[in-house]
């Protein structure tokens, strides 16, 4: 793969010069592309060529499918990032034979008002834990940044992370039908606005200048715009109303614990304007801090598997790196040996100890800390990591989804991705502080 990067990226230099000295305007509003270029499931030699000559065609066309971070300009961070993204053969991407059907045809059915309150939280008791890779040689299965060469790096040191506080989370993964519930909300109130700044009329989702996510992108996710409202599509004949919500970005998950908090008058804990958190302990929905996501992963020190790869255990005749099968796995998570191309409503699997369900695969959850590549400076107080690195724009996500290998659904497993990226694995799961 080096040698046919390495031509045909000297091609494009030697036709227009160096692409990152190509004059190009960023565009505030600009939105993630994807690296499977073509669309055919599956990222190749062949996205490699079209991502290297849109690359090159920046200086001559207005497209912004190489622009894979969203940020306006086509450079060599997205070059990095594609290259990430063909490496990433632990998270696959849908086959032609799996692709998630066409729902843009379909009719759509309202989501009943689901009360915000309706919102199940389970409160996770104050204690410590050790967080990251046990060492095990089951527990090795991992990927970080550079690929399998710097082993569990990104899931090490091992650390105690000691919570002095309580804290509410999400019994289950946000459904599509509070998402689309929050949204109208948000709607109604005029804060969501289209890719030119213009009150919202359909398709990607903004708010101040951020993408949160998209109407009427069904390789993506399950809502519909119709009639000036938002509402969940049926997939295959299925209702989705129950199913976890997805193509959101990390600026989708936040924006709708501030919607959610509003919708039941408690304190916002998000600057929008900044995209900062800013009352974090006030009793508002945000997102779980990385520690906080493993430390309710893991489940209660009573629970004898709570270091294993796994909260429920482990199957030592399944090789992690494979789709199975396995029927411990099975019953405990939705992954790929379930031969789906697509998620199952929440709570379909057993829960852990603390009695929250789907901690491992269904959809990625989203969590409000900064990546970095180890736990050498992590937060050990159950706080998010706030310190972005020098060179990464990368937010963290956990557990898996339904399309993974089970090692990427490990207790332990950790992913990065630009926070203005969304995918149909990409959902959240929304914690609180305990009220004063």
């Amino acid at each position: 793969m080096r040698s046919s990067t390495h031509s045909v990226f000297l091609v494009c230099v030697f036709l227009l010069g160096s692409p990152s000295s190509v004059a190009q305007t960023p565009t505030p509003t600009s939105t993630p592309g994807s690296a499977d270029m073509d669309g055919n499931g599956c990222i190749d030699s062949k996205d490699l060529v079209l991502f290297i000559t849109d690359w090159c065609a920046a200086a001559h066309a207005k497209s912004a499918s190489a622009d894979l971070n969203g940020n306006g300009v086509i450079d060599p961070d997205d070059f990095f990032l594609f290259i990430l993204a063909w490496q990433k053969t632990g998270n696959p991407t849908p086959t032609a034979t799996s692709s998630p059907t066409d729902t843009s045809n379909a009719t759509p059915t309202p989501s009943p008002t689901i009360p915000t309150g309706s919102i199940e939280m389970v409160t996770i008791p104050a204690g410590s834990f050790v967080m990251g890779n046990s060492g095990a040689e089951r527990d090795h299965f991992c990927q970080c940044i550079g690929g399998p060469a710097v082993a569990c790096v990104c899931e090490e040191p091992s650390h105690t992370v000691t919570f002095d506080y309580s804290f509410r989370i999400g019994k289950y993964e946000l459904t599509n039908a509070q998402y689309v519930e929050a949204l109208n909300f948000a709607n109604s109130h005029g804060y969501l606005r289209n890719a030119t700044n213009e009150l919202y009329d359909g398709g990607r989702v903004y708010q101040n200048g951020r993408v949160l996510t998209s109407a009427d992108a069904p390789d993506y996710n399950d809502i519909v715009y119709r009639g000036a409202q938002f509402l969940t599509a049926p997939r295959n004949n299925e209702s989705m109303t129950d199913h976890p919500v997805n193509g959101v970005t990390w600026y989708g998950a936040v924006a709708v614990c501030n919607w959610l908090s509003e919708m039941s008058g408690l304190p916002l804990v998000y600057d929008l304007a900044t995209w900062t958190s800013t009352n974090r302990q006030g009793g508002g929905y945000r997102l779980p801090s990385e520690s906080e996501w493993e430390y309710a992963c893991r489940g209660s020190a009573l629970n004898p598997h709570r270091y294993d790869p796994f909260s429920f255990g482990d199957d030592p005749a399944v090789n992690l790196d494979s789709c199975g099968p396995s029927a411990l796995l099975s019953a405990n998570m939705v992954w790929c040996d379930d031969g789906i191309s697509w998620t199952v409503a929440v709570g379909s699997r057993l829960p852990n100890d603390f009695g929250l369900y789907d901690m491992h695969g269904n959809v990625w959850e989203w969590c409000e800390d900064w990546f970095h590549n180890s736990y050498a400076d992590a937060p050990v107080d159950g706080s998010p990591q706030l310190v972005q690195e020098e060179w990464r724009n990368f937010r963290v996500r956990r557990g898996g989804c339904h399309s993974n290998h089970a090692s990427r659904c490990r207790s332990a497993s950790r992913n990065y991705v630009y926070p203005g990226t969304w995918d149909f694995t990409f959902g959240l799961r929304v914690a609180r502080a305990v009220s004063p």
